[in-house]
């Protein structure tokens, strides 16, 4: 905790001044320590030895100076060291400190962990508690840093790149391979002060942007698969009037369902958007990158045509009616009822007991001549891990959490590890692994029985979802549907969302206060007729009186600045 650490972080200031006036100083175990990389320690000591030309950063100087602390291999310390961890507790998690995962891998490490838990509905009191009083844990996990352009200001965040170019064997080389993640994931400075957790499995990016239809109806009325927007209406509507499910009433069929809420998710109307070739790609919904421009996105025709084709949607009884009242429970429950003949999901585990009755619907085209696009997420999946400027030994903190985007970490932190098997996973003979039979046989469910063994549910974890690990987070039928759907993927690079400076953040969430509100009230309005297509010049200027034009200037500065 931060008890002593400004008189410790002091004393170190003023040692490391004298040695770099010296050229050399001693280490905690009495080695002479440079600050340039000619000078090392022993291998055996787990130091690496590599020579690099040039001064040293501070902060690996003070690494190079800990004679407990390895440079690569496991442990990571010769002698235990305490560790404060404040991690976010979802309510599909069971108990952290009893997680045969977690415990296995501090064991590896030689770190001894206090954890401090918090549920998800009191993090943001409690992280700003914390940050008020300058009361920090060493690491934080799984939660994001509320205002975080603040705490990096306030200095309460470390930046991670020299830790990561020094020691780095699982996060550098997954920021190489996927830039943007960097990219969206740095301040406005440049730097890096969190450890991003990254997603690379594209079912699971598409956020429910997957469509699904119902083959069972197809077939009882004889229709062929739909290849584009006409084609589609044509399907819903024989799905609406010609007792697509064969029970004799022609009352009880959904043609096209959402899932969730439209207060939360608008409809879905990212996967209609997708079928006119409109996308978004900064991690909001109301503006999109196109050739290095940035611009205001729902104000423009192709947006109108997708708000105008929804409305036939729903003035046609085709689009659940009660797609703005419902809740989510109640919207799976349709889904998982068999009664729907189309809807959005990424995985057929909300409709398992209807699943043979669905297929993959690869999207339609429209008319206006755009290849259909379906919307990706950010392989970022946002800034929920830091080292605080408490930590009196960032290096060790660094090379524990990084250890979680190795493939052997990434594997572990999922219950897959041979030290684990017979306690929280097995393996076949052919080489694929699975949870044990106890796991897999709960009466609670499986998934229950996952989340006490480890803290994956809920996500924000390292580098959990990706193609090595999609057996465990997909079902067979979703990854033998993928290729229908992977042709019409998003292609151009998604950023995650931007980290603007305090100062142009608030300036952002001033405007997008009442815009987005606006925005998301008309969207509905036309959808459902209550405001008509001749009302749209006025919902335009409306739009650029709320000061639609300069939020984007903000948006095109932070794009500028990471090119």
């Amino acid at each position: 905790m931060q008890k002593f650490g400004k008189f410790i972080r002091l004393f170190l200031i003023i040692t490391m001044l004298g040695s770099l006036l010296a050229g050399c100083g001693r280490g905690t175990g009495g080695e002479e320590v440079s600050n340039t990389a000619g000078s090392t320690n022993a291998e055996e000591d787990g130091k690496t030895g590599e020579e690099v030309p040039g001064e040293l950063p501070e902060i690996i100087v003070r690494a190079k100076a800990d004679t407990n602390f390895k440079e690569e291999g496991y442990p990571l310390v010769k002698e235990t060291v305490k560790k404060t961890i404040m991690i976010k507790k979802p309510g599909n998690i069971g108990d952290v400190e009893e997680m045969e995962t977690l415990r296995y891998i501090a064991e590896k490490m030689n770190i001894e962990i206090e954890w401090i838990v918090v549920g998800a509905d009191g993090w943001n009191e409690r992280m700003n508690l914390m940050l008020a009083t300058n009361d920090l844990p060493d690491i934080i996990m799984k939660g994001a840093i509320p205002n975080l352009s603040a705490a990096i200001e306030d200095g309460q965040v470390i930046a991670v790149d020299e830790l990561m170019d020094a020691y780095s064997a699982g996060l550098k080389p997954l920021l190489e391979e996927y830039p943007g993640v960097a990219v969206s994931a740095r301040a406005s400075d440049g730097k890096l002060y969190t450890l991003p957790g990254i997603n690379t499995l594209k079912p699971n990016l598409t956020s429910h942007r997957n469509l699904w239809i119902n083959k069972q109806w197809l077939d009882n009325l004889n229709l062929e698969m739909p290849a584009t927007t006409d084609e589609l209406l044509d399907v819903l509507r024989a799905f609406r009037d010609e007792d697509a499910d064969g029970d004799g009433s022609r009352d009880n069929e959904i043609p096209y369902a959402v899932e969730d809420s439209g207060a939360g998710h608008t409809a879905r109307v990212d996967i209609i958007s997708g079928l006119f070739g409109l996308y978004y790609n900064l991690d909001y919904e109301n503006i999109r990158l196109e050739d290095g421009k940035v611009s205001f996105l729902k104000n423009t025709e192709e947006w109108k045509e997708v708000l105008q084709y929804m409305n036939v949607l729903y003035t046609e009884g085709l689009l659940d009616n009660e797609v703005y009242t419902q809740t989510g429970d109640s919207s799976i429950g349709k889904i998982s009822s068999g009664n729907c003949g189309v809807f959005g999901l990424s995985s057929d585990d909300l409709f398992t007991t209807v699943s043979g009755q669905y297929v993959a619907l690869a999207p339609v085209k429209s008319p206006n001549g755009k290849e259909p696009v379906i919307q990706l997420a950010s392989n970022s999946m946002g800034s929920n891990t830091f080292i605080t400027a408490a930590d009196e030994t960032p290096w060790v903190s660094f090379r524990f959490l990084d250890y979680f985007f190795t493939e052997e970490g990434s594997m572990t932190i999922g219950c897959f590890n041979e030290d684990l098997i017979g306690i929280t996973c097995q393996k076949y003979e052919d080489g694929t692994w699975d949870y044990t039979d106890d796991m897999l046989q709960d009466e609670r469910g499986v998934a229950v029985a996952v989340g006490d063994a480890c803290p994956l549910p809920g996500g924000g974890f390292g580098y959990w979802r990706n193609e090595k690990n999609s057996n465990y987070i997909y079902s067979a039928k979703v990854q033998e549907n993928v290729p229908v759907w992977e042709p019409y993927y998003q292609k151009d690079p998604v950023y995650g969302t931007p980290l603007f400076d305090s100062d142009t953040q608030k300036k952002v969430d001033a405007i997008r206060t009442d815009l987005d509100v606006y925005v998301s009230e008309c969207q509905a309005k036309f959808i459902t007729g209550e405001m008509g297509f001749d009302a749209w010049d006025d919902y335009c200027a409306t739009l650029q009186s709320l000061g639609a034009e300069e939020l984007v200037s903000y948006y095109q500065a932070y794009y500028d600045s990471l090119s």
